[in-house]
C-alpha cells in the first residue's frame, strides 16, 4: 500500500509539473517596457459594451500602431496625424501625437490602460472607461 501511494504521488508530481508548451510561452505576460512594446500591432478584436454582456468581436482591416525603440510611434489610426512620440508607465501607454495640423478639438495625448501584453498580443483600454471597452492587438 505504501508502494502504490508513493508511485501515485510521484506521478501525480510528474504530471503537474511538466515542460512549458509552446502555447504557455507564447502567453507569458511581459512587463510594460518600451522593449517589449517595440514592433507593430494591429487591432485584430474589440470587446466593447454599450452596457450588458458582450464578447469578443472580430475586427477587418482594423488600424496598427508601429513602435520603436527610441519612443516612437506611428499610426493609421488618426486621418490627420500618424506619428508621435510615446511613453510607458507602470500599466498606462501614453501616445503623444506630435503634428502640427491637428485640426480643432482633436485630442493630442490619449492615454490608455494596458491589460495584457505578451509577445503577440497587446490589451489597451482608454482611461477612465466605464462599460467594457477592450481592444485586442496582435504583432505582426
Amino acid at each position: 500500500m505504501k508502494l502504490f501511494l508513493q508511485l501515485t504521488a510521484l506521478a501525480f508530481v510528474l504530471l503537474f509539473s511538466g515542460c512549458e508548451s509552446d502555447d504557455e510561452e507564447q502567453l507569458k505576460v511581459l512587463d510594460l517596457t518600451t522593449t517589449n512594446l517595440v514592433g507593430t500591432w494591429k487591432l485584430s478584436e474589440t470587446y466593447v459594451s454599450p452596457g450588458g454582456e458582450t464578447s469578443w468581436q472580430p475586427v477587418e482591416d482594423g488600424s496598427s500602431y508601429t513602435f520603436t525603440q527610441e519612443g516612437t510611434f506611428t499610426s493609421d489610426n488618426n486621418e490627420n496625424c500618424a506619428e508621435g512620440e510615446y511613453t510607458v508607465a507602470d500599466d498606462n501607454l501614453t501616445l503623444t501625437y506630435t503634428c502640427e495640423d491637428l485640426e480643432e478639438g482633436q485630442a493630442d495625448v490619449w492615454n490608455l490602460a494596458v491589460h495584457s501584453l505578451t509577445e503577440e498580443t497587446l490589451i489597451l483600454s482608454g482611461i477612465g472607461c466605464i462599460e467594457a471597452c477592450l481592444y485586442k492587438y496582435k504583432k505582426i
